[in-house]
């Protein structure tokens, strides 16, 4: 196809920066807001152990099992994905971006499409990865959501979602392994700058103790919306040791840190970082643009990017879905 690009005439100078559109950093990546787990092709086994131990008295006879020896494993396959699109370099001759293409009508390759068109849609693929890792849901299973024993809140938030190529996160914690997922399950109100003190409050009582005290301490894993609610709540509390935002610009909650990433409204989760596993072939394919010709006896070009991908939650039982 050919771009979609509407040019004027260049009668003076250029301004030099091409303005995109406004891109939220891939913060879930590159600040490591969860684990990662690479090199993982097909059939990757992730166990869980889930262990008890429980004291009894000395028996000088023989003695008697007490306790638990409990280990799950699951198969983690990511999925293989791609971004794909088709443009026509001949498109730019008219446009800004023919100053830096080379004389003569062979060439129409422009450096500055280049690096800043393509490396705009660059970003919007980390970015789309990102949302998608957090909330996304397979047809499989809304279907199966739909049909299942969940709560009204869940069901309402899978039938919301456009079916995708994987199960995101909060799917994960919702339907997981064939069966209603296993997380702490708090059933949330609309969040606004007035209830947001009471919301996180009942979300953070629900959090098991050994999680809060821990020696991994967990993540708040809010929407962006939250930061603005926080910011208002704070200007007219009498303290502000509750929501406390240090210098580095780090925000925290009774001294647990909220991390913001692309959740939807009134969503919250609480979780150790290294409960949530980002599964992929190689973290680095996400960088990874292909742009070359379709085929030798054309002009036309393609950018592409192909990489793996799946979101597997450790530990349900110790892991709060507010929703």
């Amino acid at each position: 196809m050919a771009i979609s690009y509407t040019p004027t005439d260049i009668r003076g100078k250029a301004y030099e920066p091409v303005i995109e559109e406004i891109l939220f950093a891939n913060d879930t990546v590159n600040k490591n807001y969860v684990a990662f787990e690479t090199d993982v092709k097909s059939d990757t086994i992730f166990t869980e152990n889930d262990n008890t131990a429980t004291m009894q008295a000395f028996s000088s006879g023989v003695p008697t099992s007490s306790g638990t020896l409990g280990l799950t494993d699951t198969l983690v396959s990511p999925v293989k994905v791609m971004y794909y699109q088709e443009f026509d370099p001949n498109t730019l001759r008219s446009s800004r971006f023919k100053r830096d293409m080379a004389a003569g009508a062979w060439n129409v390759e422009s450096n500055e499409f280049a690096t800043s068109v393509l490396g705009s849609y660059g970003r919007l693929i980390s970015e789309d990865l990102q949302a998608k890792f957090w909330s996304n849901a397979t047809s499989a299973t809304k279907t199966a959501v739909a049909a299942g024993a969940n709560t009204t809140a869940e069901k309402a938030y899978v039938a919301g979602l456009t079916a995708g190529q994987f199960d995101g996160v909060i799917t994960r914690m919702i339907y997981n392994n064939g069966a209603v997922g296993g997380r702490v399950n708090v059933v949330g109100v609309a969040i606004t700058s007035a209830t947001i003190a009471a919301e996180y409050a009942r979300a953070y009582a629900a959090v098991p103790s050994r999680v809060l005290f821990g020696a991994v301490k967990p993540y708040i894993y809010a929407p962006y919306s939250h930061k603005q609610f926080i910011n208002i709540y704070n200007v007219s509390a009498t303290y502000r040791d509750l929501f406390s935002v240090q210098a580095d610009g780090r925000y925290f909650y009774n001294g647990v840190e909220i991390v913001f990433v692309p959740l939807a409204e009134n969503i919250m989760i609480i979780a150790r970082p290294d409960y949530i596993v980002w599964c992929t072939d190689l973290l680095s394919d996400i960088n990874m643009l292909k742009i070359d010709k379709i085929a030798l006896n054309r002009e036309d070009m393609f950018v592409k990017n192909v990489m793996t991908i799946f979101a597997h939650v450790l530990n349900q039982s110790m892991n709060v879905l507010y929703l």
